[in-house]
């Protein structure tokens, strides 16, 4: 039986909405919404034990536009364009840096995992955003050269938390590095340093990371969709990186499906196939997708998921897609 995972985030229980909007707004503090967000993250995991999922995460309630929650909680940054978390991609806030970029209250993930774990003992699995990932709100600022080892620090004190935590996997969301990488505005070589520094410090963990293409309002973020240009960012993080997510959903991905066999024995390989940009597919067609991968990875090597998170997926279809894999998982 083919192992079945989650990338990270999950639909927001609607009628816990209004209380968490209050948060997402920094109406109310990480203290006074710890109820909620728990409540919340409760419901996240339940829905996903139901649909028989192997292995859950706690949904990331705390971060319903992904990383953009990150700058505000961030000292040496100075606002833009605020942040409007209901404005989807259009509401990304804007940054430039005025000092030393800092965390003194961290990112929020390793906190939101010790909230879920406290009622979800078992859960073993938490993610946060890459180094360069977390730069997405100030990408292209003059003084970050300077400040990108700051900001590998940030996310490697929040790995160690999560390390503390009691996370036996912790997942790098990287999808500003997968763009990078398919569209060749970055080497391999100068990738790979930022993508490891968060780890450097851990040994006992299964390290993954997850390459997609980024989920801007259920589009892309670019149109260049192929796995041949991951392949060899891939490689060069063999014995640093012991899986590896991969989106298979574009037409040009799964075409390009053959190019699985070159990743290095040593990673165990998720295949994203379930699509969260479109209508769930039936189970039919996903067992047959998954057929189609037990031709190129051993089964030991293995697992499917989503291509993304499904925070931005209707309820009602996130819970039908993730029924629909489990049963093709189960099937083949």
């Amino acid at each position: 039986m083919i192992r079945t995972t989650v990338v990270g985030s999950w639909p927001i229980p609607f009628g816990l909405k209004p209380r968490l909007t209050r948060y997402y707004k920094g109406a109310s503090s990480d203290d006074e919404a710890h109820d909620v967000l728990q409540a919340a993250a409760r419901i996240a995991m339940d829905e996903q034990l139901a649909c028989g999922l192997d292995q859950i995460m706690g949904g990331e309630m705390f971060a319903p536009d992904f990383v953009h929650h990150v700058p505000p909680r961030l000292t040496g940054l100075e606002v833009v364009r605020e942040r409007d978390h209901r404005a989807g991609s259009e509401g990304i806030g804007h940054y430039r840096i005025a000092g030393d970029v800092l965390a003194p209250r961290g990112t929020g993930h390793a906190l939101a995992y010790r909230r879920e774990k406290a009622i979800q003992p078992d859960l073993d699995k938490a993610a946060v955003p890459s180094p360069l990932t977390m730069t997405l709100s100030f990408p292209t600022d003059p003084s970050l050269p300077a400040q990108m080892e700051n900001v590998a620090r940030i996310v490697e004190n929040e790995v160690l938390d999560l390390v503390s935590a009691g996370a036996q996997e912790i997942q790098l969301d990287a999808p500003f590095e997968a763009i990078l990488a398919l569209v060749e505005s970055r080497k391999p070589e100068e990738l790979v340093p930022w993508i490891v520094y968060p780890f450097r410090k851990v040994a006992s963990v299964r390290r993954t990371i997850h390459f997609c293409l980024g989920d801007m309002g259920r589009r892309p973020a670019t149109q260049e969709q192929h796995l041949r240009n991951l392949i060899p960012l891939i490689q060069q993080l063999e014995g640093q990186i012991d899986r590896v997510h991969l989106e298979c959903s574009y037409t040009g991905q799964w075409k390009e499906r053959g190019l699985l066999s070159e990743v290095p024995e040593s990673m165990e390989v998720i295949a994203g196939i379930a699509d969260v940009k479109a209508k769930p597919q039936e189970r039919q067609a996903l067992a047959d997708q998954i057929a189609a991968l037990r031709e190129i990875i051993p089964d030991e090597r293995l697992l499917v998921s989503t291509s993304c998170g499904c925070g931005r997926v209707p309820h009602d279809d996130a819970i039908r897609m993730m029924c629909n894999l489990v049963e093709a998982a189960h099937a083949t």
